[in-house]
């Protein structure tokens, strides 16, 4: 085992995909996610709504959760995505939630994406919001 080095830390590291067999004689690659492309899957499953008081607060969304995952995990054979974020709600309209969860159970192993860590969004987005405010009267 090696200590990484800067250098070793920003290499592009080739992430891993698994062919997901679809049924009908189908089957769609689906791969991990860059730290990018998670947190901005979870930021699409975190609303920011006002409360009574006029504060704003994060909810949590899980509106299309299956294909919004999808969109940011299905590949072709070389790990390029296949669908794009406009296509979320054509993919959860059309495809039967049956194939659809056959893509999501791999995307969730492959990016260790746990019932507690949709649970958590939310507090994520508290907390940076909080870290925002402190650091914006920091300035003040």
């Amino acid at each position: 085992m090696k200590v990484l080095t800067r250098e070793g830390l920003l290499k592009k590291e080739i992430l891993r995909k698994e062919k997901v067999d679809l049924g009908k004689d189908e089957y769609v690659f689906v791969r991990q996610m860059t730290g990018r492309e998670r947190d901005r899957f979870e930021q699409s499953l975190v609303k920011e709504v006002m409360d009574d008081k006029g504060q704003s607060e994060f909810k949590r969304s899980l509106d299309d959760f299956r294909a919004k995952l999808a969109v940011h995990t299905v590949c072709d054979e070389d790990g390029n995505n296949l669908l794009r974020p406009e296509d979320v709600s054509t993919l959860s309209q059309n495809m039967s939630a049956a194939r659809l969860e056959l893509i999501v159970n791999k995307a969730q192993e492959l990016n260790r994406i746990s019932e507690e860590d949709k649970k958590n969004l939310t507090k994520n987005s508290e907390a940076v919001q909080n870290a925002n405010s402190i650091s914006d009267s920091a300035e003040s």
